[in-house]
């Protein structure tokens, strides 16, 4: 927010342009990652394209999200870890983290990568001066310092900087501050529709919520296009025209509406950490020498398995996408072809449900789920195949 000022002192469009350079820089950084990685310029020039020539990065940044901000910065981390240095960016780490709490999920990567440097060199050491039965024991106290070290190191320089960050704007704005920046995150439930897999059980229970019965009520007013809808149709022909969009599954539909709102109340946004837990730290554990790769995952699984999951999150890895894809064998091997293609059908057939619930007014929730289902299963299946041909 305090960044922004300068829409009201200089210009209205102050805040686009500075979240536009963030982009602009974004693509220099990628341009030096393929360098120290030693990727041609062929490639390096192809992955700035992607990213600068991408209407959707494009739409976020010019919209007036800050979300390339702190794709810059991370890309910036990202760049001074593979230089080997330590200092910058766990300041810089730090303050991306302060700016956006998600970055928080590549903690154990960095540890794991900053560990492996100092135990690569450690173990050569132990390795020419220790005779074998001693070897392996030692080996495995080097590694367990050196995470117990880089953890220590980094952690307080990074969490330092947030802390610090923290408490100066805690001191202005007091609890608001962090309800708004963090413990929003934690207790937030979204009625409205999203590609999450949480969307429609979270959406069955909205009117079990305490605030429920306000917001129920400003949500009576119907759109505009749901106005015309039933001013075309009436309740009989609304009924008619929700059977046309499920066409011959009606009744499983109805069926499968009924058997969901006899389910236990259950909390489902938060059963959304256990997947999301589970899969950030196998890809610490297994992907932390290829830092790109692991962070890439990590953000898919993280946004795909979230309790909301919306558009706006896809360019946190957008950013990263052109980063591994620099190392990816070319021309581009079938299997990740048929994903992506398999990726962007499942989000257009999601769209569409979107647009019938949105604009036209249908009721049209469980549909929508199960693309939304549809959407989760081509992540997972991205990932995976990203998994392969990135390693």
């Amino acid at each position: 927010a305090y960044l922004l000022v300068p829409n009201l002192l200089i210009s209205s469009i102050w805040g686009k342009v500075v979240f536009v350079a963030a982009d602009i820089i974004a693509a220099w950084q990628m341009w030096h990652i393929g360098q120290l990685r030693h990727v041609s310029q062929q490639r390096r020039f192809w992955s700035v394209v992607a990213w600068l020539y991408n209407p959707f990065t494009a739409t976020i940044s010019t919209r007036g999200s800050c979300d390339s901000l702190v794709t810059a910065m991370l890309l910036g981390v990202l760049q001074l870890l593979l230089q080997g240095q330590l200092l910058l960016p766990a300041l810089l780490y730090g303050l991306a983290v302060h700016l956006r709490i998600y970055p928080i999920i590549y903690a154990p990567a960095i540890v794991l990568h900053l560990a492996s440097k100092q135990h690569g060199q450690l173990s050569t050491s132990i390795d020419d001066q220790t005779s074998k039965p001693l070897a392996r024991p030692l080996a495995w106290t080097s590694w367990l310092l050196a995470m117990l070290q880089q953890g220590l190191v980094f952690g307080a320089l990074s969490g330092g900087v947030f802390l610090l960050l923290g408490l100066v704007f805690y001191q202005l704005y007091g609890q608001l501050f962090l309800q708004e920046a963090f413990l929003h995150h934690v207790s937030r439930k979204d009625p409205r529709h999203s590609f999450s897999l949480y969307y429609y059980p979270v959406y069955l229970t909205f009117m079990n919520w305490p605030a429920a019965g306000i917001v129920h009520a400003s949500m009576a007013q119907p759109t505009a296009a749901a106005g015309a809808a039933a001013s075309v149709s009436g309740p009989v022909g609304a009924f008619a025209a929700r059977q046309a969009f499920v066409g011959p599954f009606g009744r499983l539909v109805q069926q499968l509406e009924q058997a969901l709102h006899l389910l236990p109340q259950i909390d489902a946004g938060r059963l959304a950490v256990v997947p999301q837990g589970v899969l950030l730290l196998v890809f610490a554990a297994t992907l932390y020498k290829n830092l790109p790769l692991c962070w890439l995952l990590q953000t898919m699984a993280f946004v795909s398995f979230n309790k909301v999951c919306t558009a706006q999150y896809f360019v946190w890895y957008y950013s990263l996408l052109p980063v591994v894809l620099q190392q990816v064998a070319w021309p581009m091997p079938r299997a990740l072809k048929v994903a992506g293609c398999a990726w962007a059908l499942a989000q257009s057939h999601w769209l569409a449900w979107g647009y019938v619930l949105e604009f036209q007014g249908y009721g049209v929730h469980l549909q929508l789920w199960w693309a939304g289902a549809v959407f989760l299963a081509t992540n997972t299946w991205l990932m995976w195949v990203l998994m392969g041909v990135g390693t």
